[in-house]
């Protein structure tokens, strides 16, 4: 069947394009899974993640739209996504990847002087934005487990030990407010943070075995973050903290101007995965700053 509706990607994550790739045309890739005003889950398989979105957030597994797009009104829930000669469709909804630029999958960076400064200034600035629904709100129910197990988190990652990790991670998966509930997007920040700090402290990255419920495209944001895949602001933001570079002027601010509540919780796992190159009394300073500490 001829698309009724095509549109045009204006970029494709390298992710993505593989995973579309490994495809033959008219094979049926997946079927969407969650669909939102302006972002499309589609759960492929082989159980990879691909996000059709019209926001200007760049990820490996994203393909985003030239144009402003509608999903809830295009019902697109539950459509079956199929492979054409020019990308994907779902049903009569074509989407064009023929001239679409590629997103590439992350660089490394190194850790340079002044991070303890850098940390301290985003630790500042965090606490310049409203927190409600956030890891920082008092008022949730979930902020006294959450604080805990941040403390625990804290201390594991300082002392360098990471067998501690996958349970303390776990522990608060699905743990929080919003579809990508506030411990998972701590987690995706800390895992994708630590891993880079691992490999520029001549650590063999690891690979953490995290449990726990939570939705199905909240669960492949944690297991993509071990493997470097997250959005761009959040990408961004930890080349900041790192390295001190950065290709916006805020990088904090932008993380959290796209993901709100979410972006904060991912900052402050980034920030916390840091402690594994401080001592106590820093560590003890940022979690005291955040309010974990009294």
């Amino acid at each position: 069947m001829k698309s009724v509706l095509d549109f045009e990607i204006a970029t494709i994550g390298k992710s993505a394009l593989n995973f579309i790739e490994s495809y033959s045309e008219g094979d049926t890739i997946g079927e969407t899974v969650k669909a939102f005003e302006n972002t499309v889950y589609l759960k492929t398989r082989d159980d990879d993640l691909i996000c059709l979105t019209s926001k200007d957030v760049k990820a490996s597994i994203n393909l985003n739209l030239s144009s402003s797009v509608n999903f809830l009104k295009l019902d697109c829930i539950n459509k079956k996504a199929i492979r054409t000669p020019n990308g994907l469709k779902l049903e009569t909804i074509g989407f064009d990847t023929k001239n679409s630029k590629i997103y590439p999958i992350t660089k490394d960076h190194e850790i340079k002087v002044g991070l303890r400064n850098r940390i301290l200034f985003s630790v500042n600035e965090i606490n310049l934005f409203d927190t409600p629904g956030s890891i920082l709100d008092k008022h949730s129910p979930f902020f006294n487990e959450l604080s805990d197990s941040i403390k625990s988190i804290s201390e594991s990652t300082q002392k360098h030990d990471l067998l501690k990790l996958s349970d303390q991670l776990s522990s608060i998966v699905g743990l929080g407010n919003g579809f990508t509930p506030s411990g998972d997007d701590f987690i995706v920040g800390f895992l994708f943070c630590l891993n880079r700090i691992l490999l520029c402290s001549n650590h063999k990255d690891a690979k953490f075995v995290i449990t726990g419920n939570t939705n199905w495209a909240s669960k492949k944001f944690i297991d993509y973050s071990q493997n470097g895949i997250v959005i761009e602001p959040l990408e961004m933001f930890v080349n900041f903290l790192l390295s001190g570079e950065y290709e916006t002027k805020f990088p904090l601010m932008d993380l959290i101007q796209v993901g709100k509540s979410s972006g904060i919780d991912a900052s402050i796992g980034a920030i916390i995965a840091t402690g594994f190159v401080f001592d106590t009394d820093f560590r003890n300073l940022i979690l005291t700053k955040l309010n974990f500490l009294k």
